[in-house]
């Protein structure tokens, strides 16, 4: 199975992406220590590791792969807390 250049190109540039916004948010949490911020720095957490463990999908699909319904929990969870974080206060 090839894969495509763009669809990498595309996949590390969605880590690169979430990678720094995760990074924004968590050092705002650690300069402010409140629990607002935490909730949505959990959120992006789970974006970052969501992201980070789909990128071996790329290379060996036929061994490693999440299904869609398990794609949208971990989306649905990550919501959740960002959510839960900017309705806090």
């Amino acid at each position: 199975m090839s894969i495509g250049l763009l669809d990498v190109i595309i996949r590390v540039g969605l880590v690169a992406a979430t990678s720094v916004l995760f990074a924004i948010v968590f050092a705002a949490y650690l300069r402010l220590k409140n629990r607002k911020l935490m909730f949505i720095s959990v959120g992006f957490g789970i974006f970052f590791v969501h992201a980070l463990i789909t990128l071996p999908e790329l290379f060996i699909s036929n061994i490693y792969m999440i299904d869609e319904n398990m794609h949208l929990v971990i989306h649905f969870v990550a919501l959740f807390f960002i959510l839960l974080g900017t309705l806090k206060d």
